[in-house]
């Protein structure tokens, strides 16, 4: 069974795409296919930060970079995928807001 976090974070994901993916004049085929592919790749690590948050925080280990000496909270990787997941909507709202003002 899917959980209802899992369920809404897969619908914003499909709208995300259905959205690059419509019709315009401006782009051919390939180019809307293109762009729909690069959405679905962006969209893998937000998707994965809250379908698989706790196995995620658990992660301690080295990675190119400093290493990983503590567990994180799963909910808190959960809502930083979130937080990722819906950063396309806030921008726009507040680019909306700044220049209705």
């Amino acid at each position: 069974m899917i959980g209802l976090s899992r369920g809404l974070s897969l619908v914003v994901a499909a709208v995300y795409l259905v959205i690059v993916g419509l019709p315009d004049p401006h782009r051919s085929i390939p180019q809307r296919l293109g762009a729909m592919l690069f959405t679905a790749a962006v969209l893998c690590f937000p998707l994965a930060c809250i379908w698989f948050g706790d196995e995620l925080g658990d992660y301690v280990g080295l990675l190119p970079g400093p290493a990983i000496s503590k567990r994180s909270p799963g909910w808190l990787v959960k809502a930083c995928g979130w937080f990722l997941l819906l950063l396309p909507v806030i921008l726009v709202w507040f680019m909306y807001k700044s220049s209705a003002a």
